[in-house]
């Protein structure tokens, strides 16, 4: 699995999908806080051909978030945001322990 984001690039959240981040009442600057703090990398999935990356990060304020982003024209882009359900969070503290 090959991992696209390496905490140095830039996010781009468009406004169709800052809506859907919304939908999940989280606000854009959590999403971006939770890629700055060394999100895990879960999972590779296909979306119609586009390659999309499911990450588990964490904000500041210890709220935990799954973020699914993809790569377009050379540029990261969140594509949905979403708070861990338990057992992702228990897949994520598990994983946090084990040192990822």
């Amino acid at each position: 699995m090959r991992c696209i984001y390496n905490g140095n690039d830039s996010v781009r959240l468009g406004s169709k999908n800052l809506a859907k981040i919304r939908a999940h009442r989280i606000q854009a600057e959590e999403v971006e806080e939770a890629l700055y703090q060394n999100p895990i990398l879960i999972y590779e999935q296909d979306a119609n051909g586009e390659s999309r990356f499911v990450y588990y990060g964490e904000t500041a304020r210890h709220r935990l978030l799954a973020i699914i982003l993809t790569e377009r024209d050379q540029k990261i882009r969140v594509i949905t945001a979403y708070d861990l359900d338990a057992g992702q969070k228990r897949d994520y503290l598990e994983r946090r322990a084990r040192g990822e």
